[in-house]
């Protein structure tokens, strides 16, 4: 069978459909190897899990290939909601927040931000993939728990955290998300490696009672999800507090506007809105909103500290190189037939800004560099 291609002032053609289908893998492969020979020449400089990352990055391409133009169209739409002066989590705005993570993890994966987080920059030799591997693996020695351990992963993403604190401590993990898609990816990946019996992940809404038992966890930790879409930090602390067990340690990693940005100055206003849209936050917190937070739920603050041993911006700057070729590649291919509109709009948007959001943490305007470590007090 063939269906008609018209193009302007030209007679109709009929095109069979195994050479349309043939035109799509050709475009899908020509895309799958531009990013291959990108991503293979990114991560040339470290070795720490190669060929696990150039894997990831295909399979991100692929999933991107076929996204529904719903879906995309809503991803475009969801950046609204970095215009928006008030975010209170109503069901219009949670929507946006679905349908950006929903497509955001498949574009983060291409590059070092398969986790979605900008970590302390604890080593400047590594980049942001390894940087985030060393945080981790001291965030879950810091949690004190070992087998038979429960921790909880509040805003788990594709499970990929969970998966190293099991891993480094023994312990079972459950983490909790919103995005269906995200979970599939964590659950798949579990099973795959192995510890499916000791992760367990759940569709849940952090903004809303927490869906756990009093004194339920031994240990629980978050990696800078609250900006994404958290809309009362009071009322999440309190039941992050209720949920974890008496001596229970939790730790979080937080991105704050800090004190010099001044909201009645244009340029800053741009710098910081720019880096919501590159980051995926909603709205910054100040660090006296997340220590009275803290308090007022009850934790005893352990310490609360800049864990970057250099300027975190270095990393950002590192990854630009990456994502700003790829991105004038992919545009380029679009140009001239070889890949798809949506692919190149996808990218294009993602990274818009991203000098910008640079600027504002070269400039101390915001940062992701705030560690936490609390407890909660003995009865």
């Amino acid at each position: 069978s063939s269906f008609p291609i018209q193009a302007a002032g030209a007679p109709e053609l009929q095109v069979p459909r195994a050479a349309a289908a043939m035109g799509k893998a050709t475009n899908a492969g020509a895309l799958a190897a531009a990013v291959a020979a990108a991503a293979i020449g990114y991560f040339a400089s470290t070795t720490e899990d190669l060929l696990y990352r150039v894997q990831q990055s295909l399979q991100a391409v692929v999933a991107l290939q076929a996204l529904p133009q719903k879906r995309i169209e809503n991803f475009l739409n969801a950046y609204e909601m970095f215009e928006m002066d008030s975010f209170t989590g109503t069901s219009e705005q949670m929507q946006y927040v679905k349908d950006y993570y929903e497509t955001l993890n498949h574009l983060c994966a291409i590059g070092n931000y398969e986790k979605m987080y900008l970590p302390p920059l604890l080593d400047p030799g590594l980049d942001t993939y390894s940087n985030q591997k060393l945080y981790e693996k001291r965030m879950a020695s810091r949690l004190g728990v070992g087998p038979d351990s429960r921790v909880l992963d509040i805003g788990c993403g594709r499970g990929r955290i969970a998966h190293l604190v099991a891993s480094e401590t023994g312990a079972n993990v459950t983490g909790i998300n919103i995005d269906r898609d995200q979970l599939r990816s964590a659950r798949e990946f579990a099973a795959d490696s192995g510890l499916g019996e000791r992760l367990g992940f759940l569709e849940a809404n952090y903004n809303e009672p927490l869906p756990f038992p009093d004194n339920h966890f031994d240990a629980l930790y978050y990696v800078q999800v609250i900006g994404g879409y958290g809309t009362d930090l009071k009322k999440l602390f309190k039941e992050a507090h209720r949920v974890l067990k008496p001596g229970g340690i939790a730790a979080f990693e937080d991105y704050i506007v800090l004190p010099a940005y001044n909201d009645s100055d244009v340029r800053h206003r741009r710098l910081v809105q720019a880096s919501k849209a590159v980051l995926g936050v909603v709205h910054y917190y100040s660090d006296q909103e997340f220590s009275e937070a803290l308090q007022g739920a009850g934790f005893e603050i352990i310490h609360r500290v800049n864990a970057s041993v250099a300027e975190q911006a270095r990393l950002l700057e590192r990854d630009r190189e990456f994502f700003l070729p790829l991105t004038a590649l992919v545009s380029a291919l679009h140009s001239v037939g070889v890949v798809p509109k949506h692919f190149a709009d996808l990218l294009t948007r993602m990274t818009k800004g991203t000098d910008d959001c640079i600027d504002a943490h070269k400039e101390g305007l915001v940062t992701g560099d705030i560690e936490t470590l609390v407890r909660k007090r003995l009865a």
